[in-house]
């Protein structure tokens, strides 16, 4: 599953941008804002659960402001969505 979100945070033009991926035994991030691609390793917390939105969020940005993961190295891109 993929998300994205803006947190409101200030950190270039357009706020601070978030994308998410859960994976089998990981969450991929990327921070477009800031340049930072990580992962947070979740063993197999995530295996045959289906994991919302609103979760994932939170999950991420709690990690996130702990610096809670390891670098990636895999860039997740941004969609902008269509009117």
């Amino acid at each position: 599953m993929k998300h994205q979100w803006n947190t409101g945070r200030h950190y270039d033009g357009y706020g601070h941008r978030i994308v998410a991926e859960a994976q089998e035994q990981e969450v991929r991030f990327s921070d477009l804002s800031r340049n930072i691609d990580g992962a947070i390793p979740l063993g197999h917390y995530l295996t045959g659960r289906d994991i919302d939105p609103y979760t994932l969020e939170k999950l991420v940005m709690a990690n996130y402001d702990l610096c809670n993961y390891s670098g990636s190295g895999i860039t997740l891109t941004w969609e902008v969505k269509k009117k």
